[in-house]
């Protein structure tokens, strides 16, 4: 025991304090200094918001985001300044007549003659633009009088209308086209947020099976490893055989090997549900203590029937609420309208213009054209949309098909966990009935404790798989209700 008095010098108490503390921080368990434990839910919320794939898809709507705001920043006046120094050589700013290759420099050759433009231009509602421009030079830029300048300018302000084919701009069909491809990301990423919660809590429940069967595990080979001592003691006085002992030794072995492959299982799936949540190292998912949210999610799944439904009308919900679906007619509507738009550039195009001529007078201009002959171009090019509809009306289709065929596996799959779960019920009452004699020959001296131990691990054996039934069931009926579209955005 150290005693502290007044006799103990400043830097003595100062080392001692020092190595007080040293000791309370190395005594301090890891998970209290920088590990950071989170529950099922909080994982969930976590993974929603940093899993990759879906950040993947955030990234996307971002930059489609970024897209139409350039385009709808266009729509504001454009404006650019156009500045042109020009350095004329020569005598006079012309070239030696006497002689071509001799050059000789004016008296303002280093003060160059600018041309100078300014423009501005703005895309109005109803196939209007807006556009003007003004133009002047200057002898020098330097020169400090600018009495003559306004001698110089030229402006111009010109309005045009485009009044034949009534078509969209070109900004028109970006924004239609970037808009469709945002609702298209947003319906997968609503869609995808679902799929991602539903594969988190299934790897969860997973882990905590694999749990619980390595502590069945590790008890199977302590068993094991009791079994070879039992054997080794009874040959040492002479009541057992070398066979007894291979046999025991055979079975540690397998104990082990079975420990070993549910552990690195276990480790496994622990690394691929930290990778799907993009957890950072210092976070640690408690496993096995969020029974009542599971418990609470079970009874919402077992509430929620199916089998009632009629299948067409199921079929028909999971048409409506699948984002394949959703998005497809999405394509094939812009596939429509990009056959107008190719129609549109085929005809004959007529605008109108009108404005002032600076210093001119005002004017107003009719401006026709039309394509004589092209070689067959327009044709082509409205074949090949309209072939670009019907593949899309095919893949439709085709998808729709796959989308049934889906819907009748989960359904299936949903009547089939259920059935096997009430099988695996039957299975484990079984066990317990015949744990109820087991219990009473080992009273009586008929069985030993090691046969009454491995009895028990095999009810405990039949009960994770009761559970594991119980998992397979809801995780099928989660899949299932999000398929046909009973499930909203977060679970």
């Amino acid at each position: 025991m150290i005693n502290i008095n007044g006799n103990l010098k400043p830097n003595l108490l100062l080392l001692f304090v020092t190595l007080v503390l040293c000791l309370s921080v190395l005594c301090v368990p890891a998970a209290a200094i920088g590990e950071k434990e989170m529950s099922l839910q909080e994982a969930i919320q976590w993974g929603l918001e940093n899993n990759y794939d879906l950040n993947m898809i955030r990234n996307s709507i971002i930059e489609l985001e970024r897209s139409l705001e350039i385009i709808n920043a266009g729509k504001s006046f454009q404006i650019d300044l156009n500045v042109t120094p020009i350095w004329h050589f020569g005598k006079d700013g012309s070239s030696n007549q006497n002689n071509e290759y001799l050059v000789e420099f004016n008296k303002s050759s280093l003060t160059p003659t600018t041309e100078t433009s300014l423009t501005a231009t703005k895309q109005l509602p109803a196939n209007l633009s807006l556009s003007t421009e003004l133009s002047w030079e200057m002898d020098s830029l330097y020169k400090e009088d600018y009495s003559d300048l306004t001698e110089k300018i030229n402006a111009s302000l010109r309005i045009n209308k485009k009044i034949y084919p009534d078509s969209w701009s070109e900004n028109e069909k970006q924004i239609y086209s970037i808009e469709n491809s945002l609702k298209n990301k947003l319906e997968e990423l609503k869609w995808k947020q679902t799929e991602k919660q539903i594969e988190v809590i299934r790897d969860y429940l997973n882990i905590v099976r694999l749990q619980e069967q390595v502590d069945i595990a590790e008890e199977r080979r302590y068993l094991a490893e009791e079994e070879l001592e039992r054997v080794k003691k009874q040959i040492e006085l002479g009541e057992g055989g070398y066979q007894q002992e291979t046999e025991a030794q055979i079975a540690l072995e397998e104990a082990k090997g079975n420990l070993l492959n549910i552990e690195q299982n276990l480790i496994r799936n622990k690394k691929s549900l930290y990778l799907i949540l993009n957890l950072p190292e210092n976070y640690n998912i408690v496993f096995g203590k969020d029974i009542d949210f599971i418990a609470e999610l079970y009874l919402k799944m077992k509430n929620m029937k199916f089998e009632d439904e009629n299948k067409e009308i199921l079929f028909q919900k999971a048409l409506e609420e699948n984002y394949q679906i959703k998005n497809s007619y999405l394509e094939k509507e812009e596939l429509v309208k990009e056959l107008e738009w190719t129609e549109e550039e085929g005809k004959p195009k007529l605008s109108l213009s009108g404005g002032y001529q600076f210093p001119a007078d005002w004017f107003v201009m009719v401006d026709f054209s039309v394509n004589l002959a092209d070689g067959g171009i327009q044709q082509i090019k409205e074949e090949q949309k309209e072939n670009n509809i019907k593949q899309k009306e095919a893949s439709i289709s085709y998808l729709t098909e796959q989308l049934k065929i889906e819907a009748e596996h989960l359904l299936d799959q949903d009547e089939y966990n259920l059935l096997y779960l009430n099988t695996q019920l039957m299975a484990l009452e079984k066990e317990q009935n015949k744990m109820e004699i087991l219990e009473k020959q080992y009273q009586q001296g008929i069985i030993n404790k090691t046969q009454l131990i491995n009895a028990r691990l095999v009810i405990e054996e039949k009960e994770i798989k009761v559970e594991q039934a119980k998992d397979e069931w809801l995780i099928g009926h989660l899949q299932l209700a999000h398929f046909i579209g009973f499930l909203q955005e977060k679970i």
